[in-house]
C-alpha cells in the first residue's frame, strides 16, 4: 500500500486499519491462551500492527494465520478485546462530558457529590459502549483479499516485540485514488537490520 493511502487510512480510520485492529485483537486472544503468563499489548496500522510481549517469534505467525482463519469463519467475536484502547478512550470521553455536565448545572445540582455520581454512572455504561464502538467503529472482519507477509522481531525500549506486515488491497477503497499519479505500486524497503524478517508467506 502506498504510503499517501497508509497516511490517510491511519487518519480517517480506513478499512485496512480496522481489519489489521481486529486480526491484533484475535492473535493476541490466542497467544495469551497459549502463554497466560504473559502481559501483551498492541498496536494497529494500515500495513500490520505490533504485538508486544516476550513470546518466541515462532509463535506468532501460526497463531496470526489461526486468528485470520477463524475471524473469516464462525468467530468474529475475536476482534472484539476488553483491554482494547477503545475502551478506555470511551470511558475517558464519557467521565468528562458527565462530569462537565454537572458542573455546568445550576444550584444545588453542580455539588462535588452529583459530579462523582455522574462520572460513576458514566463509566458503568463505559465497557459496554466501548465493546459496541469496537464492533461497528474501530474494527472490521478481514476480506478474502488480507495476507499475512512476514513477522518482524524487534525491541521497543528494551521490551520484546514484533511487527506483523500485511498486505489488503481489497480494504483500499476510496483510499486508492489517491495513489492514482503516484507511479508504480510503492514497495517498502527492506527492514533494517534489527528487524530483520523471520518468516514469509507467499
Amino acid at each position: 500500500m502506498h504510503p499517501v493511502a497508509q497516511i490517510s487510512q491511519q487518519l480517517l480510520l480506513g478499512n485496512a486499519v480496522r481489519e489489521n485492529h481486529a486480526l491484533e485483537h484475535a492473535t493476541i486472544a490466542l497467544l495469551a491462551n497459549r502463554f497466560p503468563d504473559v502481559r501483551f499489548a498492541g498496536v494497529s496500522f494500515a500495513a500490520g500492527f505490533f504485538i508486544f510481549g516476550d513470546v518466541p517469534t515462532d509463535a506468532i505467525m501460526p497463531a496470526a494465520l489461526e486468528a485470520l482463519e477463524r475471524l473469516r469463519g464462525s468467530e468474529p467475536g475475536l476482534a472484539i478485546h476488553e483491554r482494547c484502547g477503545t475502551n478506555l478512550a470511551v470511558a475517558g470521553l464519557l467521565t468528562g462530558l458527565a462530569a462537565m455536565t454537572v458542573t455546568r448545572m445550576r444550584k444545588p445540582y453542580n455539588t462535588f457529590n452529583n459530579v462523582v455520581l455522574a462520572s460513576t454512572g458514566a463509566l458503568i455504561l463505559a465497557r459496554p459502549l466501548g465493546m459496541i464502538a469496537q464492533r461497528y467503529v474501530t474494527t472490521h472482519t478481514p476480506n478474502e483479499s488480507m495476507r499475512i507477509l512476514s513477522i518482524h522481531q524487534l525491541s521497543w525500549m528494551g521490551s520484546p516485540a514484533h511487527f506483523v506486515r500485511t498486505d489488503n488491497p481489497g480494504a483500499a477503497g476510496i483510499f486508492a485514488l489517491l495513489t492514482i499519479g503516484a507511479g508504480r505500486e510503492y514497495n517498502p524497503p527492506p527492514p533494517k537490520q534489527n528487524m530483520a524478517v523471520l518468516n514469509k508467506t507467499n
